[in-house]
């Protein structure tokens, strides 16, 4: 007798009388399906689920569980399964839940992510209809299904037809935009769905909004300028390049240094010296294929280093934006057992003024010439230079899954290793693999 998957399992015990299938899912965790015979059984799962009850909002239901495991496939073989067999009763799943998107737009979504995925046509159909469903628009997760589908997919040029005329509204509007310049870009579609009196209306309202929330998309907006006919493409330049957002007014230039402007490339080459800015306008350029014109002092090591630093500092998931305060604390050439080679190393100290009286200051140490990271809660101005190297040096190895991490990351840990690196004591599990 065939021993049954753990996947298996779970969704017989699940669908079993007086089982719960939310609760057998939960137990898998991280599970990938690897053969046929599991996509068999989750498609014979999803023909019972099918024909149970939608589940009542505020319940535990298994549908995004379900859903998840159209990703988790890792064969082509069993994948080819699940497109003949399983989407079809996905969709079947989805559709008898789209009444619910209210209290169900997360999960709902997912689905939408996995028809991209799949390339089913009635999929694509979903996707179409979702992206102007006045629930379903308005989800973050448009970013991440947009990008699902292949650019060299047959299908593409056919989706971005049907989805130009109307555009969508919402969130999905703003994916859709940005998945078509990154396409415009690589040079991967001719035309652009925004090159349209439509199109052009919104990209100018995202330009002129003064809500500091839809910054992002202005930003997307500009992006899109190398690619909209004059002359709406001359007045919406000059909104770019006087938004209030420094980042906004940077895709302006590029975009402007795109279509051949010297004022465009002459501003990204003036902000290569604005620590604040300087590693995306060198990156403009670089993609401009301008090199040559990047200051000399710009690629100065110092520089460099408290330029990354502010960059990473301004990500939306990190602060947002530049420090207040930026200042040297410690550089030196060390070896550095992360990457098994000697490096110049940098320590920063930096502070965020705080924005209202009587608030505290955010002030942290920050570390380039590695991983580019700062150590909340972990690191502070009065600590040792010496005992921030040793406990990034712990994190770091952690990061990269090294066998030399110490079990709790601590500053005498992190000393010693440096101490043995120092010394040559050092050796790397994975590389001595290498030598047989």
């Amino acid at each position: 007798m065939v021993k049954k998957t753990p996947l298996q399992v779970a969704l017989e015990q699940g669908l079993a009388e007086g089982g719960n299938l939310f609760e057998s899912l939960n137990e898998l965790e991280h599970y990938e399906i690897e053969s046929v015979e599991d996509a068999e059984a989750l498609v014979d799962a999803m023909e019972s689920y099918v024909q149970l009850p939608v589940e009542p909002p505020g319940t535990h239901a298994p549908f995004h569980q379900l859903v998840s495991l159209f990703q988790a496939v890792t064969s082509v073989t069993p994948f080819q399964y699940l497109v003949r067999r399983g989407i079809p009763l996905l969709i079947q799943a989805y559709d008898a839940r789209l009444p619910q998107s209210e209290d169900q737009q997360n999960e709902l979504l997912f689905a939408i992510k996995i028809f991209a995925r799949y390339g089913l046509e009635e999929g694509f159909d979903r996707l179409v209809q979702a992206a102007y469903h006045p629930i379903l628009r308005e989800g973050y997760l448009w970013s991440v299904i947009f990008e699902q589908l292949g650019d060299l997919d047959p299908a593409v040029p056919d989706l971005i037809e049907r989805l130009s005329d109307p555009l969508p509204d919402g969130f999905a509007s703003i994916a859709f935009l940005d998945w078509v310049n990154r396409l415009a870009r690589e040079e991967l579609i001719t035309g652009h769905p925004f090159d349209s009196h439509d199109g052009t209306q919104k990209l100018r309202y995202w330009l002129r909004s003064s809500d500091k929330d839809e910054f992002s998309f202005a930003h997307s907006a500009a992006g899109a300028l190398p690619f909209i006919s004059e002359p709406q493409r001359v007045q919406l330049l000059a909104l770019a390049m006087d938004h209030p957002d420094s980042a906004v007014q940077m895709e302006a230039a590029w975009a402007s240094a795109h279509l051949g402007s010297e004022a465009g490339l002459k501003f990204l080459v003036r902000l290569c010296l604005d620590r604040n800015f300087s590693t995306t306008a060198c990156a403009y350029l670089e993609e401009l294929g301008r090199e040559d014109v990047i200051p000399d002092a710009a690629n100065e090591p110092d520089f460099r280093a408290i330029a990354d630093l502010c960059d990473w500092l301004s990500d939306p998931q990190e602060f947002g934006r530049p420090p207040d305060e930026i200042e040297l604390y410690d550089t030196r050439e060390i070896f550095w057992p992360p990457t098994n080679d000697v490096r110049q190393l940098w320590l920063f100290r930096y502070r965020f003024v705080a924005d209202e009286a009587g608030e505290s200051d955010e002030c942290g140490l920050g570390m380039c010439g590695s991983i580019t990271y700062s150590l909340f809660n972990e690191t502070n101005f009065d600590m040792a230079a010496e005992d921030v190297y040793a406990l990034h040096c712990c994190w770091e190895l952690e990061m990269n899954s090294d066998s030399r991490a110490p079990e709790e990351r601590t500053i005498a840990a992190g000393r010693a290793i440096l101490e043995a690196g120092a010394r040559g004591e050092y050796s790397n599990s994975d590389d001595d693999d290498d030598d047989f």
